[in-house]
């Protein structure tokens, strides 16, 4: 009976390990669930617009038209945030996770959510948090290294579709954001250079800020080749830099991703678990 105790240990889950595994779980949830919430009041207006002047696209089947199914996602993505961040058994993790993985998926595709890059951005990171909660009973030696990777992978084609899309004369040239940020903006960021340069050095400043901006998006698309935790620290910083500099509604879209990013920044507990991380 002795001799059969330690093959029954190694096929039980660690308890230390997955405790650890819920809590890259958790942190990310309550990211999410920050976005989601952080978007309620620009959610409704849409929602008050799209009532009072709906909008048929053919290009949407009439499903992904209806406002009552957007709202219905909506709700039903909160919901299944709020209760993965409260459950702890497996099957219901899965269950919670689906639940918010679908909904999320919905809005990103409806016509009147699609274009509302929050929802896309929870959507990858529910796809994160689906798939960690299916290897809960893994060894987390074995799977911290993985989860921070698919993280960082998830945040990097993020990056990657930002830079591409920036990368036209318009933004290059920074008459983009002169034309729309340096000039017009009312917020503290623009404000400061507007009281603090003449416009031929504002129209400057617009040009090396464009620039900066789009190398600092590619260089997060390596995120996913850099130690773990430098990449974290890069993202969290870059994510950071975006709403705060531009306009801290974007919170609403860059929480859940500094959720993502936080993954890398945990330290495990055991020597083991350090030791197959930094490996």
């Amino acid at each position: 009976m002795n001799e059969s105790l330690p093959e029954m240990k190694a096929l039980m889950p660690e308890i230390g390990g997955r405790r650890d595994a819920l809590s890259l779980l958790k942190v990310v949830l309550v990211g999410i669930l920050v976005s989601l919430t952080l978007k309620i009041s620009a959610f409704a207006l849409f929602d008050r617009v799209n009532e009072a002047l709906p909008i048929i696209d053919s290009f949407f089947p009439v499903f992904f038209r209806s406002q009552t199914v957007a709202r219905i996602a909506y709700l039903l993505a909160c919901s299944g945030c709020l209760l993965s961040i409260f459950v702890s058994q497996q099957k219901h993790l899965v269950f919670a996770t689906l639940l918010m993985l679908v909904n999320l998926a919905i809005l990103a595709i409806h016509q009147s959510a699609y274009n509302d890059v929050t929802f896309m951005c929870c959507s990858w990171a529910a796809l994160w948090c689906v798939w960690i909660t299916t290897r809960l009973n893994e060894p987390f030696e074995s799977l911290f290294p993985r989860a921070v990777w698919l993280s960082h992978l998830i945040l990097s084609l993020i990056f990657l579709g930002g830079a591409v899309g920036k990368v036209t004369h318009g933004y290059w040239s920074g008459q983009v954001l002169f034309d729309i940020y340096f000039q017009q903006r009312d917020f503290w960021f623009y404000n400061l250079f507007r009281a603090s340069l003449s416009t031929e050095n504002l129209r400057e400043a617009a040009t090396w800020h464009s620039r900066m901006v789009i190398i600092s998006e590619f260089v997060c698309c390596l995120l996913w080749l850099m130690p773990a935790k430098i990449a974290s620290a890069v993202a969290v910083a870059v994510l950071c830099g975006i709403a705060l500099t531009n306009n801290f509604l974007l919170f609403s879209v860059v929480t859940c991703l500094i959720g993502l990013a936080i993954v890398g920044l945990h330290q495990p507990k055991s020597a083991q678990q350090r030791e197959a991380f930094t490996d």
